[in-house]
This record gives C-alpha cells, structure tokens and sequence, in this order.
C-alpha cells in the first residue's frame, strides 16, 4: 500500500480534522476529542509504528498552542510511542478471537504455527486437496486434510518407494548385468534429494521431473513382473525343442552310430544332453528369458523374444 511522506500526510489529515472539528461544533468537547482520537488512529494505521512519532511530529504544528488560540487539541493515542510489548500483542488477539470466523482463526493458528509459536500436531490444512489427490486418496467432501497425517503418509509412502526402488534395482542387476537398461546414479534421479527439493519449494524442481524419476521404476517393475509368464513359456518351449521325443530323434537320425536300435539311440542321445543340465544352468536360461522379455516390453515390443 502506497503511504505519503510525513508532510504530505500530516497537510492532508490537518484539513481533514479541521474540517471534523467544524462539523462536531455543536457535540461536547470530551466527545469531540474522542472523534478526533478516532480518525487519527485510522489515519496511523497504514504507518509502521517505528515512524508514527514521525508523522505525529509532523502533524503538530498545524495545531500551534498559543496563549489565544483555541485550536484542535491533537491527542495523545496509546501505544504510538513505542511498540506493543508481547504480552499485549497477546492479551489484544485473545480479546478478538471470539469476533473472528473459524476459517480466520484457523489461517491465523497456521501462521502462528509456521512462526515456531505453536507445535505442529494436528493441523488441518486450509485450502482444500487438489482432485488429483482425491483421485487417489478418496475423502469426504469438505474434510480438511491434516497436515501432520500428510507428513506421515508422506513418510511412509517415501519410505516404501526407496526401499523397493533399491531392491528392484538390485534384482535387476542380478537378472541382466549386460543390460543397457540401468538406474542412473545422479543426484537428478535420486527421488530423495529432488523430492526434499520440490517439498520446500525449490523452483528448479517440477513434479514432471519426478514422474520421470518414478517412471523408470514403473517400467522396470512392470517389465519384470509381466515377463515371469511368457519367458518361463519361452523357456519351456526351448526345453521342449531340445529334449522332446521328436527333437532326440531328429538327432539321432542325423547321426551315425554303432546301435541299430532307435529307442537305444534315443535313450543313449537324452543321457547325453541331459548330462549338460545343471541347476545353475536353468536358472541362467530362466534369468536371460526374464530379462529379454523385460527389456523388449520397455522398448515397446510386446511379443515374447524368440527362444
């Protein structure tokens, strides 16, 4: 708000109480005066109180006191000499409380709280959730949210993500250490650092950012958890290529040999490629099926690899 320089107010509130003055002519000097505190408390109210002397100073010699004049008494108001101490700040918002609406009460408490006044427990927030909140967290319709349950939500639901994110990650290392597709360890696509940025308003920090931070961990999860079905298919269908009936025979008849009889050959084939089998080696296949399927649904492939 625009405030005038000292002689410019005081010129302009002078005319003004002379004009008061004239007009409470026929009322009581003591309630005269009164009206006159009254319009130059309103007129100090856009003044800091660090210089309302000032512009009293100011105003005072417009009311000269000589021996045979009868000016407007400029009176003294309370409280513009020095500041209110605490106690009457206090002592003042205690008295109006009662006048005031709820809404502003509560505006007021968060102000007070945001000041290290009052502790934070269980403050409800003053502006209503945003739909996409509501979306996913279904509330009552004008139920505040209360900000100490949001930080513990928030904690938990942070807690969690970290958590998984490390694990996921870590699997994802075991299942393909050749994969392009890796975390990338920067502080940019660290989801604690950017989101303890964006929580305490960091411009440079936008919630686009962290969907792109989360999205990579949503690919990844859904990725691996969509290719456990059609790569162990994938696997079962190589298995099947290489030791069902059918392909042991193929062999076989493509090899010569000492036996005449098929089913021995057969039998002596199946021992022979079965002796390459070992518990190390399905669970590598299995991995490596995982891990293609995985990274061509990234990719935006939807089809299981080939076997």
């Amino acid at each position: 708000m625009f405030v005038l320089d000292a002689p410019a107010w005081a010129q302009q509130l002078a005319a003004k109480l002379r004009l008061l003055h004239a007009d409470l002519a026929g009322v009581g000097h003591e309630q005269r005066g009164g009206f006159l505190q009254q319009e130059i408390r309103r007129a100090l109210e856009d003044i800091v109180p660090e210089r309302r002397k000032e512009y009293m100073e100011a105003l005072a010699p417009y009311f000269p006191q000589g021996e045979n004049s009868s000016p407007v008494a400029v009176p003294a108001v309370p409280g513009l000499e020095a500041p209110l101490t605490p106690e009457e700040l206090l002592a003042n918002l205690v008295r109006i409380a009662p006048l005031l609406p709820k809404r502003k009460l509560e505006s007021f408490s968060l102000e007070l709280q945001k000041a290290g006044y009052l502790p934070l427990e269980t403050t409800a927030l003053i502006d209503a959730p945003p739909e996409d909140l509501r979306g996913v967290f279904p509330m009552e319709e004008g139920r505040q949210v209360d900000l100490q349950r949001l930080y513990r939500l928030v904690h938990i639901l942070g807690e969690f993500y970290v958590s998984l994110d490390k694990v996921t990650w870590n699997i994802w290392r075991a299942l393909a250490p050749k994969s392009t597709f890796r975390k990338e360890n920067s502080p940019l696509n660290d989801v604690s650092k950017m989101g303890g940025r964006y929580l305490t308003g960091d411009s440079e920090v936008s919630a686009e950012q962290l969907k792109q931070i989360t999205g990579r961990l949503r690919q990844l999860l859904a990725g691996v958890l969509t290719a456990i079905g059609p790569a162990g298919r994938s696997f079962a269908q190589k298995h099947l290529a290489r030791f069902s009936p059918d392909a042991i025979r193929d062999i076989v008849n493509q090899e010569a040999g000492f036996f005449s009889n098929l089913e021995q050959k057969c039998w002596r084939k199946y021992s022979e490629l079965n002796q390459e089998l070992s518990a190390d080696g399905i669970e590598g296949e299995l991995q490596e099926a995982i891990a293609r399927y995985t990274e061509n649904l990234i990719r935006g492939i939807s089809r299981p690899p080939d076997a």
